[in-house]
């Protein structure tokens, strides 16, 4: 990876502690009250490595984090493992540096136990692009009443703020962090269901289309794809990272339950309009009147691709 920062995954967050029970069992609807019952939860890979996934790597080397790759027109990439802080970004909604006793920093979106919150963290490029690579590493934090919790995390991409500062209205709950009047794609992990929306049963990966013509985010259908419900074990609770890929009108998304493991496919060749360029690309959290869970991310590398100046 771009300046010789390794991934960082697996350490748990200072005050955080995993509470997913044996098993790791998905919310159902029936325990949510619904009619019907969810399927079983799916298993990413075979089910085996994630076994051992969460031995705590030795402390990172700190970086000169932020933009790199300087153009004449700005940097077309960032590397970040917050280590500096969070003065590569622009955030809202109480994002801070955490610091585990190892010495990892990351960027903690939300604290597990704070209700109806909405959060967001962005890179703004001065360079034109529309294609990407990305890769970071999260940890969600669940709370010892682990069948009723919420709401989720999401990496997203904007081709439009709609004219608002970032931040502006945010939303909780099922809104997932994300404000009214912008536009672009997410891509989700949804850990409630919001079944009037056509969410799957939690906890879900999905992309979404975020189209402000059909209302504000989560207040309609926006699933482009959505796989779930997955494992507890295999999603929660330790650090995972994930690697995302848009080119070509097309998006790719990949697990790693470590950072150097094998990697597992979550999505391909998903459909993403890719005709208006990025304005800023980060990630938002939202926590609603559920049980909430605390939001983390760490280890963040964006390239952009096709980059040119304006």
């Amino acid at each position: 990876m771009a300046c010789g920062l390794d991934v960082v995954g697996t350490t748990v967050p200072d005050g955080v502690e995993s509470t997913t029970p044996e098993g790791g069992a998905a919310i159902s609807l029936e325990e949510a009250g619904a009619s019907e019952p969810e399927p079983e939860p799916e298993r990413i890979g075979d089910g085996r490595d994630n076994e051992g996934a969460d031995a705590a790597p030795p402390a990172e080397t700190p970086v000169d984090a932020g933009a790199v790759d300087a153009g004449p027109c700005g940097p077309s990439a960032l590397v970040d493992n917050f280590a500096q802080g969070l003065g590569s970004w622009t955030h809202y909604g109480g994002v801070q540096q955490g610091v585990a006793q190892n010495g990892n920093a990351y960027a903690r979106l939300i604290a597990e136990g704070a209700n109806t919150r909405a959060a967001g963290l962005f890179w703004l490029p001065t360079v034109k692009a529309k294609a990407f690579k990305a890769t970071f590493a999260y940890y969600i934090a669940t709370p010892y009443s682990y069948w009723y919790m919420g709401d989720g995390l999401t990496f997203t991409w904007l081709t439009s703020t709609g004219g608002a500062s970032l931040g502006t209205g945010a939303i909780a709950g099922q809104g997932l962090g994300l404000q009214p009047g912008v536009a672009g794609h997410a891509f989700a992990l949804d850990g409630r269901q919001h079944a009037s929306i056509g969410d799957r049963g939690a906890p879900s990966f999905s992309f979404f289309d975020i189209d402000p013509s059909r209302g504000n985010p989560g207040s309609y259908d926006w699933h482009i794809e959505n796989k779930g419900p997955y494992r507890r074990s295999d999603v929660y609770d330790a650090w995972r990272t994930i690697e995302i890929t848009v080119a070509n009108g097309r998006a790719t998304a990949q697990f790693r339950f470590v950072p150097n493991g094998s990697r597992y496919g979550l999505f391909e060749n998903v459909p993403v309009d890719t005709s208006a360029d990025i304005v800023a690309m980060g990630f938002t959290a939202s926590t609603g009147s559920a049980e909430p869970m605390g939001f983390f991310v760490d280890t963040v590398s964006f390239e952009l691709t096709d980059a040119v100046c304006p």
